[in-house]
């Protein structure tokens, strides 16, 4: 029995850092897109991008700018692109 707990845990650790991995890669990716190319993902997306703030509270939390923030209009589209694509890929 304590070896099958094991292997759960193992299998577990290994999924963890699989999608950390994947989450790491996704944003290199959108990192190195042109700005047009994160507008016309955004525009082809299945989701409008109010109700993807609406359902991940993670992404509204990441793609608002408070008062006295101050982000450019390129690191707020690739941030959208990001959750984005983190959604098709499963995320």
């Amino acid at each position: 029995m304590e070896e099958a707990h094991e292997r759960t845990i193992v299998r577990r650790i290994q999924m963890a850092h699989a999608a950390i991995k994947g989450e790491r890669q996704l944003a290199e990716y959108v990192a190195r897109l042109e700005i047009g190319e994160c507008a016309r993902i955004l525009a082809c997306a299945p989701e409008s991008l109010p109700s993807l703030a609406a359902r991940r509270e993670s992404c509204r939390e990441a793609c608002r700018i408070g008062p006295g923030e101050r982000r450019s209009f390129e690191e707020v589209i690739r941030t959208w692109t990001d959750y984005v694509r983190s959604g098709e890929e499963g995320g």
